[in-house]
């Protein structure tokens, strides 16, 4: 009897550690677990804790796993639930910092106070919350400065012009910078003419700040006033944005390559005209216009080219340079000069005769450029009868009579 009186007590406390087991509870998050916010003071997630099972009262904790790095105001929470609530809801705030910050992704787990056989902690028991990126933490780009830069355009090279681009706030991920110069006063070349790049990008790796990239002014040979030239920054991609008070950047060319050239190609003078005056221009156009620099002296040398032909005229004989040495001066300011020549003039009978005189392009010194016409080409016109003279010998003092049947011929 005793034996089936245990046996019966045995069954019955099985029976009731199973309907205890049956009716333990399980604490899990409840709803949406994977949040996106920005970096608010007003940005607060909203976990909500729910209860399984019996109706226990229990204190659940959610805490952040990992370093704190001072993104929410609490990375512990800790909520109550009594016997009679199923859910709680847990509030996680967002600090508001000034720190350039790339996304951050975060985990907050499910926790129980304290252990009880009771309760456990079944899925999902962990939430995520993804700060976005924050206070430019890919950088605000802007020139280091906006002063004007002014540079001389170089002669039989090229210069660079160093530009300082500046990647303030954050320093995360890499960043393009798109940029494109264009010609706001003077010409008349396009900007490519003059400056090289016209149009580009810059990249900035990560954690850089400071980046120096370089623009090529151009010897273009060619006469031109003062230009100036805007270097505008116009784009970024990779999350960093452009600072629009110091996005853009000046340089101005001083005026430069004057034109040397003859004001005539050819000149036609009797022989007795004495003496003659070539001219030479710097930087004067056609209608009379200056351009190019004129505030430093530039010189020229020149040669007389002349033959061995009937056609060509004589050194010594038919001219004479009357210049001291063979160089074209021109002082600063000083926009036209002359070469003088002595025709002479003799007794011996002449065709036209030439002589050239031409301006030598490798022993140009200063700031200009040799144009046409670089040559001009003195023609000295026939003189003193050199075709010789045709005369008619007097007429006889008796005519002289012919019959035109007989006479023969």
């Amino acid at each position: 009897i005793l034996i089936s009186v245990l046996t019966v007590a045995g069954l019955v406390l099985m029976l009731l550690n199973t309907s205890v087991r049956s009716e333990s509870a399980e604490l899990r998050f409840q709803g949406q677990t994977q949040f996106v916010v920005n970096e608010s003071s007003r940005a607060i997630v909203r976990l909500v804790v729910e209860r399984v099972g019996e109706p226990v009262n229990v204190t659940v904790l959610v805490l952040l796993q990992g370093e704190d790095t001072g993104d929410f105001e609490a990375t512990t929470a800790a909520a109550f639930l009594l016997s009679s609530e199923s859910s709680k809801t847990i509030f996680i705030a967002v600090r508001d910092d000034d720190i350039p910050e790339a996304d951050e992704t975060f985990v907050f787990s499910l926790r129980l106070q304290s252990s009880s056989n009771d309760v456990t902690v079944g899925t999902p028991n962990t939430a995520t919350i993804t700060i976005l990126s924050n206070d430019n933490a890919f950088g605000i780009i802007s020139f280091n400065s906006t002063s004007l830069i002014t540079v001389e355009e170089p002669r039989g090279r090229s210069q660079y012009v160093p530009r300082t681009l500046l990647r303030e706030k954050g320093t995360y991920g890499t960043v393009t910078v798109n940029f494109e110069v264009s010609i706001i006063f003077g010409g008349p070349n396009s900007a490519s003419e003059d400056l090289s790049p016209d149009i580009g990008n810059i990249t900035i790796p990560p954690g850089r700040a400071v980046v120096v990239f370089s623009i090529m002014i151009q010897d273009d040979k060619l006469p031109e006033e003062d230009e100036i030239f805007t270097v505008r920054l116009t784009e970024a991609a990779g999350g960093a944005l452009l600072n629009p008070n110091r996005s853009s950047v000046q340089i101005k060319i001083f005026r430069n390559d004057a034109h040397i050239r003859f004001s005539k190609s050819t000149l036609v003078v009797p022989e007795n005209i004495g003496v003659i005056s070539l001219s030479i221009t710097r930087g004067r156009t056609e209608d009379g216009l200056l351009i190019g620099s004129d505030d430093r002296p530039v010189s020229v040398a020149y040669a007389v080219i002349t033959g061995n032909g009937a056609a060509n005229a004589t050194p010594l004989e038919d001219f004479v340079d009357l210049q001291s040495e063979r160089m074209v001066v021109f002082p600063p300011g000083v926009h036209e000069t002359e070469l003088r020549f002595n025709i002479k003039d003799d007794n011996i009978p002449e065709i036209a005769e030439y002589f050239q005189v031409v301006l030598l392009e490798e022993t140009l010194l200063g700031d200009a450029v040799l144009m046409t016409p670089s040559v001009t080409l003195v023609s000295i016109e026939p003189n003193d009868k050199p075709y010789g003279v045709l005369s008619v010998s007097p007429s006889p003092i008796q005519p002289h009579i012919i019959n035109e049947d007989l006479t023969p011929m």
